[in-house]
């Protein structure tokens, strides 16, 4: 079976518990991998990565997070694995992954969403249907969150090493259906979903919930000495998005594209 990685800080002992125990009580094995913090990050990577008077910039805890994806997709390579399960430490697993994990090596495509949305996503018909059910969906958004996925060799050695992921928080980078890495790589989703992010809501888990990634404090300097620039800029960006995502959509309609809700697998 594909090795299991999931991404813990050493000051969340609680977190480690709770993603051991699940494990335990699927039948799986996880590996910890030591997550990166901000005081990982070198000054010379501070200051070309996040630097606040530059007029995009990643946050610390942004770009410590895209390190410690990093860890694990090296980790995944350097034992010669073909391909690999990544989690954060902070999400609820379905009891119908290890059925599924057992076929995974059969999906064709270098990067598997398993992770439930909040909203809903832009979805192809299904194309592919594991044997326990859960079916397989090609997707165009760029949906937020990088908590559970499986990841392939080559996927991997498409995104290491890669600017973009100095530039963008890594889910970002994951999932960007049009510009690259992601869009280098095929990309499904399942449906239903196998994991999900708990949150401090659920009263169960509100401790594990509990995030500890604070403001660093780092104010964004080129905004406030330009901001009828930085506004400019802005306003640009967000209309040339806007005008290709509007257009991709009404292209791909004709492939049958639509917007759906991908929930969390029910429990067997």
């Amino acid at each position: 079976m594909l090795p299991i990685f999931y991404i813990n800080l050493a000051s969340r002992p609680d977190r480690r518990e709770f993603m051991e125990a699940q494990f335990h009580k699927l039948g799986l094995n996880g590996i910890r991998i030591e997550a990166v913090t901000p005081a990982d990050i070198s000054p010379a990577d501070i200051d070309l990565y996040c630097n606040g008077e530059r007029p995009t910039f990643l946050r610390k805890n942004e770009l410590a997070c895209t390190l410690s994806h990093e860890r694990c997709w090296q980790t995944m390579l350097d034992m010669g694995a073909n391909q690999a399960l990544v989690f954060e430490d902070d999400v609820k697993i379905s009891s119908r992954l290890p059925a599924f994990l057992d076929a995974v090596d059969r999906i064709d495509d270098e990067l598997i969403r398993i992770d439930a949305l909040g909203g809903t996503i832009r979805v192809y018909p299904v194309h592919a249907e594991t044997a326990d059910g859960i079916a397989l969906r090609r997707f165009r958004s760029t949906p937020i969150g990088a908590a559970g996925y499986v990841i392939t060799r080559s996927a991997a050695e498409k995104f290491l090493g890669h600017p973009a992921l100095r530039l963008r928080p890594v889910d970002l980078v994951l999932y960007d259906p049009f510009e690259q890495p992601g869009a280098l790589v095929s990309r499904v989703l399942t449906d239903p979903a196998l994991c999900q992010q708990i949150g401090e809501h659920d009263q169960r888990t509100a401790s594990v919930g509990k995030s500890n990634i604070v403001a660093d404090g780092t104010r964004h300097l080129y905004a406030q000495r330009h901001p009828i620039r930085y506004r400019a800029q802005r306003i640009a960006q967000g209309a040339k998005r806007g005008l290709r995502n509007a257009i991709d959509h009404f292209a791909q309609q004709k492939k049958g594209l639509e917007r759906r809700l991908i929930p969390l697998a029910p429990e067997n």
